[in-house]
């Protein structure tokens, strides 16, 4: 049932599916905390149709007591609260993998291709929750139960984690579903079939569960967020979730605005006046925030935009994931004007780069972007707590009291930056608007002035080569692959490359982080010196790749393209690897 490579390495799949509405993420996410606690690393994965009931939905945990980077997509333990999870996921189930299922829902000898050797567990999950008299979602508690009964892990830990789920209602409620684990985790321990034990470990370091989202929320709130703004839209959405729970208690002003174009709107407005702003969005979001996104570009105000991507075009996949969205963030906006494009690959990353943003865009009076999609932004993954020693406030050339004498908001600069006052500074009047302008703010349509702001924003680009975080390598000097990529795809290349490691085969990566200004010296440096190179992304046209053809002169030997919605697997970065070898 489990991988094991050791007497001390310890692994186990889980996937729990069934339709929309019975809590199927919230069942998954409460023992991806179970274990986390009892020191192993564990990472998620959610897949779920833009319905609000319906559809079938998954929810995939992976859990090890050795250090992971991804998802992957074979199954030791498949939780089926109806038919058609057991025939959708039946090619994912390892050789000695158990179904957990309720015998009232169907009868699991009439499904057809279920392999002898795979162990069926019958729970009666509604009876048990029709026993304790409880609503029909409480069948998620059973399953838990069920499943930590199979596994042989202590029963109170769940019993403990309910407790605290329930604790802001009644008593009874919590004490009812530990009445329903109760009995549901008996049947899973009646289980005849083989299992290696799942107990918690011993003297293990303190982990988070986090997402991206939430990495970036806790990354601009150490960076003095002070104002975050926007309009839901599946995958951002999770950040203004964030910012209106945790926004008071950090003296953030969150506004849940009636549209994207508002919400870019306001970030500007409330960056001119000298707060820390930020918005959030999807690709069709940002489609419609591109007008208010120049006017940060012309007006010099600097803000922060997370552009989490999913797949287009329009309304596309709107619960699934895509890396389609890079060549749109680049040249987002009419005209031109510097901008910074920042990709995390994982939640460090994303915590990183989040603070490390709003320096930058301070720094070059600019905004800045934060690039991912929903692999990294829904899914969540058992992390060390991340450190706010590390943070750094600078502020740039922003001047926030005394007074000054000729303000001149847009002075013609050797480093392209002008001095910028906040609004209340003695002396510091000007006019912000949308055009074009001289020194002092106002309204310039003259051809050598327009030459000369132009040249100067220009400069700032040149700038941000020597703020912006560097590529990333991983992985040997000398290697037989060598991989080029951005973003979420860090993650299964990653696994991929340990895996490859431990079969003799020797491959290295590196992650773009800032994608404009590009990296073009380092990236042409290191595809020139492989011996083979390829680029991993997550879109048909290889965005990445192009980019590499353009800013470095050079191309790599091999892609690798994936744009089904689902995220790139290392299983699928191993096979090709191998078959390129």
């Amino acid at each position: 049932m489990s991988a094991r490579t050791s007497d001390d390495d310890f692994e186990v799949r889980i996937k729990i599916g069934g339709p929309a509405g019975f809590g199927i993420k919230a069942a998954g996410q409460t023992l991806a905390r179970l274990f986390m606690r009892a020191g192993y690393r564990t990472f998620d994965l959610t897949e779920y149709p833009s319905l609000i009931k319906g559809g079938h939905n998954n929810y995939h945990l992976r859990v090890s007591s050795t250090e992971i980077f991804s998802h992957v997509e074979p199954v030791d333990v498949l939780v089926a609260l109806d038919e058609s999870t057991v025939g959708l996921h039946l090619n994912e189930l390892t050789d000695d993998a158990a179904i957990i299922y309720d015998p009232k829902d169907f009868d699991i000898a009439e499904v057809a291709g279920i392999p002898t050797q795979v162990c069926a567990i019958p729970v009666p999950m509604t009876q048990i929750v029709a026993d304790q008299g409880g609503p029909k979602i409480m069948r998620n508690t059973a399953a838990n139960a069920a499943v930590l009964g199979y596994l042989g892990f202590p029963l109170e830990t769940l019993a403990d984690s309910l407790r605290e789920q329930f604790a802001h209602k009644a008593p009874e409620i919590a004490e009812q579903n530990i009445a329903i684990a109760t009995a549901a985790y008996e049947y899973g321990t009646k289980a005849t079939c083989p299992h290696a034990p799942l107990t918690p470990l011993p003297d293990t370091e303190p982990q988070i569960l986090v997402d991206g989202n939430e990495a970036i929320g806790l990354g601009a709130l150490a960076a003095g967020l002070g104002m975050y703004c926007a309009y839901p839209m599946t995958p951002a959405s999770s950040i203004l979730h964030f910012m209106a729970k945790h926004g008071d208690a950090n003296g953030v002003v969150v506004k849940h605005t009636e549209d994207e174009l508002a919400a870019m709107n306001m970030v500007v407005g409330g960056s001119f006046a000298g707060a820390r702003a930020m918005c959030g969005t999807s690709g069709g979001g940002f489609a419609l925030m591109t007008e208010a996104y120049g006017l940060a570009g012309v007006a010099e105000t600097p803000c922060v935009v997370a552009m989490i991507s999913r797949p287009g075009p329009a309304t596309g996949l709107p619960t699934w994931t895509e890396q389609s969205d890079l060549r749109m963030v680049l040249h987002a906006a009419q005209g031109e004007f510097p901008r910074v494009v920042l990709a995390p690959g994982d939640r460090q990353d994303s915590f990183d780069l989040a603070w490390q943003a709003f320096n930058i865009a301070d720094q070059l009076q600019t905004p800045v972007i934060i690039l991912g999609d929903a692999y990294l932004s829904d899914h969540r993954q058992s992390v060390a707590p991340f450190d706010p020693s590390v943070v750094t406030i600078d502020r740039g050339e922003t001047i926030t009291e005394g007074e000054v004498t000729d303000y001149q908001r847009f002075k013609i600069t050797d480093s392209g930056v002008a001095p910028r006052a906040i609004p209340g500074v003695v002396g510091a009047d000007m006019i912000a608007n949308s055009y074009d302008h001289d020194e002092h703010g106002w309204s310039s349509e003259g051809a050598e002035m327009r030459i000369a702001q132009n040249d100067r924003r220009a400069r700032k680009q040149e700038l941000a080569r020597e703020l912006v975080p560097a590529p990333q390598r991983f992985g040997p000097d000398d290697a037989d692959i060598s991989i080029v990529l951005y973003g979420s795809t860090k993650m299964p290349v990653r696994e991929a490359m340990k895996w490859l490691a431990s079969q003799g085969v020797s491959v290295n990566m590196l992650q773009i982080v800032t994608l404009l200004p590009f990296p073009d010296e380092a990236v042409a440096s290191f595809i020139g010196n492989a011996k083979k190179s390829v680029c991993i992304e997550g879109n048909m046209t290889g965005q990445l790749q192009g980019l590499i053809r353009e800013k470095s002169l050079i191309d790599v030997d091999h892609a690798l393209h994936r744009y089904d919605g689902r995220p790139i697997s290392p299983e699928q970065v191993t096979a090709f690897i191998k078959e390129l070898l």
